[in-house]
């Protein structure tokens, strides 16, 4: 009470000069000839009044004090996010790619789905929509990169077992340059936690996507030759690599991939590899393996060996060339070919290039 009463005898006191200020500018402004322009005393010491009941208000009343200042973050907040975007965008462009990126690494992003082409039996290619205001974007994935994948919040959202959100790396198949639109190859396990949510999702449906991850920045000619061994759909990091190399005019990298699968229709991308190694016949070799070939298989069978290695990507001891192998795959077969990740950092080389002789330096796990 003390100081609300403080408050009104200051208030009080301030009155008279106040009111004698307003009368004064506004005998002015009656008697001022219309082109004087604006009359600033006046309007100063109108908000001067108005300022000063605001902070009176704002003293006293703590809880409107505190929603102001509330919506003062929240606007704050949804301002740096804006930036965030706009400067993701400033920096694929930056970067060479010719238009604004579609994803925000630090925002989740929403993505229509489009089309839904069947590759085999539990495999599909999902094109996924930047939208109208998208449509000449690029995704401002680098090679190679990876990108984040959650169900929308809300009804549905997919979780896991301590309620938290489930989110799934993915490598596009798209060309990084693909203005509009990207595709993801998924395959679908029926124990999974994700997959089968978007096995099940229809065109106008909608994922949420965060990134690009760079994972390995390819640079060309930085090695004379890669070796690329996969399994089922680590295949996709080998293929967003690859392909990028080969189409590369000035690249003189030669590459050799090893595929391994359970059966023959597991296979994935086949009849792109196939086409890519005729068209680069002094560039690619692709070999197949599977657990056990069918009546007829002349490709390589059983688990992938040092051996089988060394027969496949033949080393001379005495060679001044430079190697790269990368491994993509079921975390068990990346531990024994590699060894396994330590997190998202790679862990100590082990299993069979340690065997072979390869250096940490040389071998990369995706």
């Amino acid at each position: 009470m003390a100081t609300a009463a403080r408050f009104l005898s200051t208030a009080r006191l301030a009155r008279p000069s106040i009111a004698a200020n307003v009368a004064r500018q506004s005998r002015g402004y009656a008697s001022a000839a219309g082109a004087g322009g604006p009359n600033y005393g006046l309007i100063f010491s109108l908000a001067g009044v108005t300022g000063l009941g605001a902070y009176a208000y704002l003293q006293y009343n703590p809880a409107a004090k505190a929603e102001i200042s509330a919506k003062a973050h929240e606007l704050e907040a949804k301002a740096e996010q804006k930036i965030k975007g706009v400067q993701s965008e400033v920096d694929a462009a930056d970067q060479g790619t010719g238009s604004y990126a579609a994803l925000i690494k630090d925002s989740w992003t929403p993505f229509t789905l489009t089309k839904v082409a069947p590759y085999n039996h539990n495999s599909a290619v999902y094109t996924f929509s930047f939208g109208e205001d998208g449509k000449d974007k690029v995704s401002g994935a680098e090679v190679a990169s990876a990108l984040l994948v959650r169900s929308p919040q809300g009804e549905g959202e997919i979780k896991d077992d301590k309620g938290k959100p489930v989110i799934r790396p993915y490598t596009p198949v798209s060309s990084n340059e693909q203005k509009g639109s990207i595709d993801l190859l998924i395959k679908e396990y029926k124990d999974g936690k994700l997959t089968p949510f978007i096995s099940s999702l229809q065109p106008g449906q909608q994922l949420l996507f965060k990134g690009p991850i760079l994972k390995f920045k390819y640079e060309p000619n930085t090695f004379d030759r890669g070796l690329a061994v996969a399994g089922g759909s680590g295949i996709t990091p080998m293929y967003q690599l690859i392909t990028h190399s080969l189409n590369i005019p000035d690249d003189k990298t030669k590459w050799t991939l090893v595929f391994s699968n359970v059966t023959e229709k597991d296979i994935l991308l086949r009849k792109e590899w196939d086409e890519l190694a005729r068209q680069h016949p002094d560039r690619l070799e692709v070999k197949y393996v599977l657990d056990k070939g069918p009546w007829g298989w002349k490709g390589e069978t059983g688990f992938v060996t040092p051996t089988m290695i060394s027969k496949l990507f033949p080393r001379s001891p005495d060679s001044n060339e430079k190697v790269r192998a990368f491994v993509c795959g079921p975390p068990p077969q990346v531990k024994s070919l590699a060894g396994p990740k330590d997190g998202p950092r790679q862990g100590e080389l082990q299993g069979a290039f340690k065997e072979l002789g390869y250096t940490a330096d040389e071998v990369f796990k995706f």
